[in-house]
């Protein structure tokens, strides 16, 4: 189902079966490198490296589905993952409103998001839900299955601003796929741009 406000992206439930999420998550990398985000902006890990049923779900997605949700032709998704991968945030992790990097190293225009949350249990008070848009905002659960597919550009502020309440031994977990152009930004390349407190 396709939405416009407060800028354009869609939600699809069960995207994902819960046998695949509780696959997905008997193979997370409990051992290796994650790079740990912990700074003003955010509290959150991240690892562009997929174990296999992840990189299969990763490899599966079906690009004509994501250039038909957005209206944006001639995707391709990175396949070093950069920026991309396994994500999740622990108790008391954020991630701050936001917009995106728009360039890849490689000077790729990065123009969509797909994320697949991958929590097989979530309560509404532990909050973490995707907030889109700054005004009239929209509040996405991390419902595992779910997949939320949206536009990135100097518009599309989106994050999870509060602190986690989960317990401890939970975690916020999604994968995230990040999808290009070929041509660079027409808008100056940015790094990630975060809201500033008022």
């Amino acid at each position: 189902m396709r939405f416009t406000e407060p800028f354009p992206h869609t939600v699809i439930d069960d995207y994902l079966s819960a046998e695949t999420v509780s696959k997905i998550n008997g193979e997370w990398p409990i051992h290796g490198k994650w790079d740990r985000e912990d700074g003003k902006g955010s509290k959150k890990w991240s690892r562009p490296r997929l174990a296999k049923t992840a990189r299969e779900v990763a490899n599966a997605i079906d690009i004509g589905l994501i250039e038909r949700a957005t209206g944006i032709s001639e995707l391709f998704a990175d396949p070093g993952l950069f920026g991309a991968g396994l994500h999740c945030i622990p108790r008391g992790g954020f991630l701050k409103m936001h917009v995106d990097f728009n360039q890849h190293p490689k000077g790729w225009h990065r123009r969509v998001n797909v994320l697949i949350y991958l929590n097989e249990a979530w309560q509404d008070e532990w909050g973490g839900h995707l907030q889109l848009g700054l005004e009239n905002a929209k509040l996405i659960a991390p419902i595992g299955g779910r997949c939320v597919i949206f536009e990135t550009n100097d518009e599309s502020w989106h994050g999870h601003p509060e602190p986690l309440m989960c317990p401890p031994n939970i975690q916020r977990r999604s994968l995230a796929i990040y999808y290009y152009t070929k041509e660079p930004p027409s808008e100056p390349a940015h790094t990630t741009i975060y809201k500033k407190a008022a």
